[in-house]
């Protein structure tokens, strides 16, 4: 059973754990332009592969071959981090600069 452009993009983005709405925001398109999609026109493709280089662009028309470029599949895989993941992130550095200036405060306080 061969698969559609379309669904090879959406196999892409769960590959990627990224939306359809954020994939089509990075790229430029329209909302809901991946569930409507039938064929696609190189303009787009140029823009989903300047975006995900990693994308082999023969599986993406084609269906042949793997999904990710060999060389491009781990070195250029965008490291995708959510706002929740980022607030978490801030409070950690927070954490450890308050730990830092306190173990400061210790150590000039034992050397007096």
């Amino acid at each position: 059973m061969e698969s559609s452009v379309k669904e090879r993009i959406i196999k892409f983005l769960a590959y990627l754990k990224i939306g359809q709405n954020k994939f089509e925001k990075q790229i430029g398109l329209s909302n809901g332009y991946i569930n409507n999609v039938k064929s696609i026109g190189s303009d787009k493709l140029n823009k989903i592969l300047k975006e995900y280089p990693q994308l082999n662009l023969e599986w993406l028309i084609t269906g042949e071959g793997e999904m990710l470029n060999a060389d491009k599949s781990k070195k250029n895989t965008p490291i995708m981090v959510d706002n929740e993941t980022k607030e978490a992130l801030n409070l950690l550095r927070k954490q450890l600069e308050q730990k830092d200036k306190q173990i400061e405060s210790l150590l000039n306080l034992l050397n007096k």
